[in-house]
């Protein structure tokens, strides 16, 4: 079986949750003998990850990837508008790659195409015309969805009104586009039934987000006392919108009522406005070398998203290293987690707050939810099985 796997963004090296999410089905493919192509887009902002992608990665994968400015531009953004196209899609847009996968077609023969997500559809048009192949549509998120709510949650009337122009264009073409693949692969149950809902008929199927054998193997240490943390990529507007909610509104609760409780945001590309927020009891540390070592030394992990959609890996791995997790309802969107249970989840800033403060003053709670949340994933999110199940669909495409 041969795959070609085009990415919205270089897969590899795995540092955020969508990156993790598309190197785990190409790692795991890979393991079972299965030959994979992978193909990205170089989003702005994913230069210093380029130089982190090894010979050995390029080597097994053939990677090749193609950088596209998708800076938002005042211009560009406001001649769109009359227009009738998606921004949000256009801006993704290469003919660079569209050449070269033209090209790619001509010369080699692939069993299945997967499309990572609602960016590479525009290059359907090509692959229809040099290749009979399955194309597969993996949906990370329901793209609209992210944009509803941020408009919904924008301040600014204007601003609000620009972001629901974008929203209804977005939908009208997600609505339309995911109609001319030939599957679909969705993230979560969530997302399943959205599609099936508004008349998907082509074979599906619900392929979560996966941890693999170094999370599941985890050694468990001693959390720094009295820290909670994010852990994310910043340049993703859900959690820039969350983080600003959080520190504007629910950590002056916090500190209010605990003082000695300290905040750790990290991840990658964070903007500078951020580091304005940096002193006192809140540090900003920026991007980390090791995910699974910063998660281990801080006590809680807090998930403030207000949009957003698809499933969170970082969720996902936060519970398969133990950790207690406070999160927003549409942060844990997707993964079928309980409340009190194996995580804890608050909508409200006075909520959240009082869901943090509750586990510091109950540190065997916190422990206990911990252990909880790691038996959920290693159940429900081991990656062995859900290649399985994944390879399992690719199969009814060739058979037929």
């Amino acid at each position: 079986m041969r795959i070609l796997q085009l990415c919205h963004k270089p897969p590899f090296p795995p540092s955020d949750g969508g990156s993790i999410a598309m190197n785990q089905i190409t790692r795991g493919l890979l393991d079972r003998g299965i030959s994979v192509k992978v193909m990205a887009i170089a989003p702005s902002g994913s230069e210093s990850t380029l130089g982190k992608v090894t010979r050995n990665y390029i080597k097994e994968t053939g990677f090749e990837f193609f950088p596209v400015n998708t800076r938002v531009r005042p211009v560009s953004a406001f001649f769109n508008l009359f227009s009738g196209k998606s921004y949000n899609i256009t801006r993704f847009y290469c003919s660079k790659l569209a050449t070269r996968l033209a090209e790619l077609l001509k010369q080699e023969s692939f069993d299945i195409i997967q499309l990572e997500g609602l960016y590479l559809t525009p290059y359907i048009h090509v692959i229809r015309q040099h290749t009979g192949a399955p194309l597969l549509f993996r949906s990370h998120n329901i793209e609209h969805f992210i944009w509803e709510r941020m408009a919904a949650s924008a301040r600014n009337p204007l601003k609000r009104l620009y972001l629901k122009i974008l929203t209804a264009r977005l939908r009208k073409y997600e609505m339309r586009t995911v109609h001319q693949v030939d599957g679909l692969i969705a993230i979560s149950p969530v997302d399943m039934r959205f599609f099936e809902k508004n008349g998907f008929s082509h074979p599906a199927v619900t392929i979560p987000v996966g941890i693999g054998s170094d999370m599941a193997a985890f050694e468990e240490t001693v959390p720094e006392a009295n820290t909670i943390f994010h852990l994310g990529s910043m340049d993703w507007r859900p959690n820039q919108d969350g983080i600003s909610w959080f520190i504007e509104k629910v950590w002056p609760i916090i500190k209010q009522r605990n003082p000695e409780i300290r905040f750790v945001l990290a991840g990658k590309n964070i903007p500078e406005q951020f580091y304005n927020y940096h002193g006192g009891n809140i540090i900003v540390a920026g991007e980390v070398p090791d995910a699974a070592k910063f998660m281990q030394e801080h006590a809680l992990m807090v998930v403030p998203l207000r949009s957003g959609g698809g499933m969170r890996v970082k969720i996902v791995e936060g519970m398969a290293a133990g950790k207690a997790i406070v999160s927003t309802s549409i942060g844990a969107e997707g993964i079928d987690c309980t409340h009190g249970e194996n995580i804890l989840l608050a909508d409200t800033p006075m909520e959240m707050a009082e869901s943090v403060l509750y586990c510091f003053s109950n540190p065997a709670f916190i422990k206990t939810l911990g252990k909880s949340a790691r038996v959920f994933a290693l159940e429900n999110h081991l990656i062995e099985p859900i290649i399985e199940k994944l390879t399992g669909f690719y199969s009814t495409f060739l058979e037929n």
